[in-house]
């Protein structure tokens, strides 16, 4: 069996990110985040937390725009933890328009994105987050239109931190 591939560069080019993140989530999914990353970080940008802020209090928007800043300067595989995060905040910013597809796409690609890190990654609490998303994704899975007066009244997941022990 070889190892991950050595190819995946950490920036994307013009034009190519969608695929060179598809690549490198197939990598992680199959070798796993150590193999690429082996000293991940220890402390997550400023960035971050006001992020996560802004999506618990139902900015969704406002969160993606922050967290936006540190995914771009951020270079693969953590960029992709970044995006995961991102990607939640706009499937909630979907389910605020009843957009069904949109709220769809982007909290399975969160669910996907999260999974390839560990269950407490940067003091926050991926699993849950991606447990929470996976539950809440049930509301408007189906084949039944969307009751959106319930979905709305559903709680939205939190993203919440891991405390320092």
């Amino acid at each position: 069996m070889t190892g991950p591939p050595a190819d995946l560069p950490e920036w994307p080019s013009r034009g190519d990110r969608r695929r060179l993140e598809e690549r490198w989530l197939q990598g992680l999914e199959r070798w796993g985040l150590q193999d690429f990353l082996p000293d991940p970080p220890t402390e997550a940008p400023s960035g971050l937390d006001q992020a996560i802020d802004q999506f618990n209090a139902g900015g969704f928007w406002e969160s993606h725009e922050t967290l936006e800043d540190v995914w771009l300067r951020t270079p693969y595989p953590l960029r992709l933890f970044y995006h995961a995060i991102i990607k939640a905040a706009a499937g909630f910013y979907h389910a605020s328009k009843h957009n069904r597809h949109g709220t769809q796409v982007k909290l399975n690609d969160s669910v996907r994105g999260l999974a390839v890190f560990p269950s407490e990654y940067l003091g926050v609490d991926t699993g849950r987050l991606r447990d929470e998303l996976a539950a809440w994704l049930r509301h408007i899975d189906g084949p039944e239109p969307v009751d959106w007066t319930a979905v709305d009244a559903q709680p939205k997941p939190r993203i919440h931190r891991v405390m320092d022990q």
